[in-house]
């Protein structure tokens, strides 16, 4: 069960779903402390807020609970077996809550790993991020007898600590539709990869494609096998939040 939990938690922070992981975490805390009626609370919750957050990224929506499942089940995205499962399942852990003395170990076990079954349904709708990777080998041709860079191979550096590093040593989360890039160290977002605004932004990234990379500091994309690269220079408003 921990690689399960450790996958889990994994794809939450990939995907910025924090509130959803805070849950799954006193689940996870209420199952080593054996409060088992806790534990089925919190793991209701997990999946509750988990699929509030699927809505609001598949569709944009805001409603939550019942509704936001029924409007995921409406639009096709949970087949309708899928969403009676769930239903069922929020329906026999909501009835063995927090009250004392309503759930035993096995049977708030069983829930438990229930629930983190249900959660792969869930994560399963969630689309991958997209990265700088996706958007160059969609977008671009390499010149004959060589090939395209990877997130291993391009490059960057972080404007706080100045360190140069390759995309696949940052963090990559979730910050609403955008795919943000973290210093390795912490220090701040270094690439953020969105869909273009409405209007040009002057100085906000470079559009490839149905994407803009925003990237603070020079980002240098080595075309293998080739002598010379591609440098995409820094964008002077590539993090700003406003115009």
């Amino acid at each position: 069960m921990n690689k399960v939990l450790e996958d889990i938690v994994s794809r939450l922070k990939r995907q910025g779903l924090d509130e959803s992981l805070n849950h799954l975490q006193q689940a996870k805390s209420a199952f080593e402390r054996s409060e088992w009626e806790s534990l089925n609370s919190q793991i209701r919750s997990f999946l509750e807020s988990l699929f509030n957050n699927i809505a609001m990224i598949r569709l944009k929506s805001t409603k939550k609970g019942g509704i936001a499942r029924k409007e995921l089940e409406d639009s096709v995205l949970l087949q309708e077996k899928e969403a009676r499962l769930i239903q069922d399942f929020m329906a026999v852990a909501g009835g063995a809550g927090s009250h004392a003395g309503v759930s035993n170990a096995d049977e708030a076990k069983g829930r438990f790993l229930a629930g983190l079954g249900i959660a792969y349904i869930g994560l399963a709708l969630i689309p991958e991020l997209i990265r700088v990777e996706d958007i160059i080998v969609g977008n671009l041709t390499a010149p004959e007898g060589t090939s395209l860079p990877t997130n291993g191979e391009m490059y960057t550096s972080c404007p706080t600590c100045k360190e140069k590093q390759h995309l696949n040593e940052a963090e990559v989360v979730r910050d609403g539709e955008d795919t943000v890039y973290i210093c390795r160290n912490g220090c701040q977002p270094i690439i953020v990869v969105s869909t273009p605004e409405s209007e040009a932004w002057p100085g906000r990234g470079y559009r490839i494609g149905t994407h803009v990379i925003r990237n603070a500091e020079d980002l240098n994309l080595p075309i293998i096998g080739a002598t010379k690269g591609v440098l995409i220079p820094a964008s002077r408003a590539a993090l700003k939040k406003k115009r």
